[in-house]
């Protein structure tokens, strides 16, 4: 381990920090969805609404009742028979200044409501933050590097050249999560570098117990917090002290986690994940298909998908001579996570964007990207240096395109356009729509609407259709291709 101080990273300006802010608005505001996100951010802020309205944690039966089968979103207390969401409580109460605010503006809050002010309010919401996630990411990337521009770089990358940017987006909770986490690690490197001073400590510790109560996941970072914090003890004398605040907290928070799920689920052990059926085993995945999926899959590839990853592998040799403590807990993290969720049976997140469950713990796993940054700027001059700045580039602007094509339909139109293939007799026609990365599909849909030619498994269902089948089939994905921003009419 790294016993010497770290070398010294950079302090982003007045002016690199307002220009990141900038950026953020006016991209957020260009890509502001006109939808809402639906599925488990809906059960969420059933939660809020039942806050504000009852003063209750639980929401009435048949509202838990109606919204999905027994288990999916709500979880039915065995001792009270009362109805809870399986999510943390925070994810319900990160959707509360935008539906307070709604109540206050229109005197009235309704459990579900697809109106323009809930829709405006919970993407204000998204753009606050967005802007709290930019600045820590920024905060971290400094950590590592002196350069204040290429931090710039790296975060601007991280969050707009990858799937992360649908998040930014989508008024779920993944962005709260993504908040926490950077400020976690971020929090986390600086207890390192300080040596354990207590600041730095409590706030690793805020930002844990804020993921906790998000999702009991998280709970995989507390080795992460156990080995710095035992790293950097102080002497023999003031040892227990020491201890004392480094474990006090964690008794704490999983007392407090115990406590919510004995009121919610009944038992201090239960997570709420069981009882729907389809998640009562929930380990019985294949892991090499998981490691596969997240690896290769066209639709969850972490590479395709956060193209940052594949500089930061390169050097990550070099990023651990320098930072041997802060390489081992970011990429171990990001190990561990994809170990984890590769053997859940739901390892690919149901209709989603991306390796979602992972999206989280990917930032500081690129860190060592800026170590590459760094390599480029210094040789820009020479053959070699511009050709891979250019090459690294090329890669750069090609995701950042891919994402605009996904953030400019609906949050779900490729699933929908599938389940609209799958009703046809049409394998052939579904395996070319499910080979191809979301982006790629949702450019060939807006050209179709646009132009009218036909994609790729448009093209291949033809050859197994009928020409009634197939304009049948091209009315109901026309049908489905619908645009998703709320300043630009159309795909």
């Amino acid at each position: 381990m790294n016993a010497d101080p770290a070398p010294p990273g950079c302090r982003p300006g007045p002016a690199i920090q307002a220009l990141l802010g900038i950026l953020v608005l006016v991209v957020g505001l260009w890509g502001l969805p006109a939808e809402q996100y639906i599925g488990d951010p809906q059960a969420v802020r059933m939660v809020t609404w039942s806050l504000l309205e009852r003063g209750r944690l639980d929401v009435p039966a048949d509202l838990a009742q109606g919204a999905g089968e027994r288990g999916q979103y709500f979880v039915q207390n065995p001792d009270n028979g009362l109805y809870y969401s399986k999510y943390g409580e925070l994810n319900s109460l990160g959707y509360l200044p935008a539906m307070a605010l709604e109540r206050a503006l229109l005197g009235r809050l309704e459990p579900f409501n697809e109106l323009a002010t809930r829709t405006v309010l919970l993407n204000l919401n998204n753009l606050v933050l967005s802007l709290i996630l930019a600045g820590l990411l920024l905060a971290l990337a400094c950590l590592f590097t002196r350069q204040p521009a290429l931090a710039l770089v790296w975060v601007l990358a991280t969050l707009y050249a990858s799937f992360g940017w649908n998040y930014l987006r989508a008024q779920t909770t993944e962005l709260l999560q993504w908040t926490l986490c950077t400020g976690f690690f971020w929090a986390l490197f600086q207890l390192w570098r300080s040596r354990g001073q207590g600041r730095w400590l409590g706030l690793v510790h805020l930002f844990l117990v804020g993921l906790l109560l998000t999702k009991a996941v998280y709970v995989l970072l507390v080795p992460c917090l156990l080995l710095v914090g035992l790293l950097v003890l102080p002497s023999q004398a003031s040892r227990p002290r020491a201890l004392l605040g480094l474990l006090g907290p964690l008794v704490l928070m999983a007392l407090l986690v115990a406590g919510l799920n004995e009121l919610k689920f009944g038992s201090p052990l239960s997570t709420g994940y069981t009882q729907w059926v389809r998640e009562r085993d929930l380990f019985r995945g294949d892991l090499w298909a998981g490691l596969r999926g997240f690896l290769v899959d066209p639709q969850r590839s972490l590479f395709l998908h956060q193209p940052l990853l594949l500089p930061a592998l390169l050097a990550l040799p070099a990023f651990f001579r320098r930072w041997r403590v802060e390489a081992l807990l970011a990429w171990g993290t990001l190990a561990v996570f994809l170990l984890f969720h590769a053997q859940t049976a739901n390892w690919a997140g149901h209709w989603s964007y991306g390796p979602r469950y992972l999206l989280a713990v990917l930032a500081p796993a690129t860190l060592p990207a800026l170590q590459a940054l760094e390599w480029l700027s210094g040789r820009l001059r020479t053959p070699s240096g511009a050709s891979l700045a250019a090459l690294l580039g090329l890669i750069l602007a090609g995701s950042i395109w891919l994402q605009v094509q996904v953030n400019s339909l609906g949050f779900f139109t490729c699933y929908q356009v599938e389940a609209a293939v799958r009703s046809f007799p049409a394998p052939r026609a579904l395996a070319v729509l499910q080979a191809q990365p979301f982006g790629v599909v949702n450019s060939q849909l807006r050209s179709f609407v646009r132009t009218g030619a036909f994609p790729l498994f448009l093209k291949e269902a033809a050859r197994e259709l009928s020409p009634e089948q197939t304009a049948s089939l091209a009315g109901a994905v026309r049908q489905r291709t619908r645009g998703n921003r709320m300043f630009f009419s159309g795909p």
